[in-house]
């Protein structure tokens, strides 16, 4: 009796998976990590509290920006790192230029990057 409930469970485990998209993500060629300037969650200055990992893969440049709290934000870079959008999620990305920076604004949360000559937001 416990072997048929064991197949059971395996059986039923094993369908648990079927009609996912099953391919795996792509893996990054070349990762790196620093900090950035932000403000996140509406705060009101800027600090040095965010990291940004960067990722190459076969897509293009992806950015994690990691906030001090654990939350994240994810960007693709498009147009040859001319312009920036957001990689998931419905918030839209609205950036304006400052001197040599490029100041990301997703939602309430602000960040500062060095801009791209002509850099702008999709």
């Amino acid at each position: 009796m416990r072997g048929a409930a064991a197949t059971v469970v395996v059986l039923a485990l094993a369908a648990c998976g079927k009609g996912r998209d099953t391919q795996p993500a792509p893996v990054p060629t070349k990762t790196e990590e620093n900090h950035v300037s932000c403000a996140p969650a509406g705060a009101r200055d800027f600090a040095l509290a965010c990291t940004r990992e960067i990722a190459q893969s076969p897509d293009g440049e992806t950015w994690v920006i990691r906030h001090p709290n654990g939350g994240f934000r994810r960007f693709v870079l498009i147009d040859g790192g001319k312009r920036i959008a957001t990689a998931d999620g419905a918030d839209e990305v609205a950036a304006t230029r400052i001197g040599s920076d490029l100041e990301v604004r997703v939602a309430n949360d602000r960040y500062r990057f060095p801009a791209a000559a002509d850099a702008a937001a999709r």
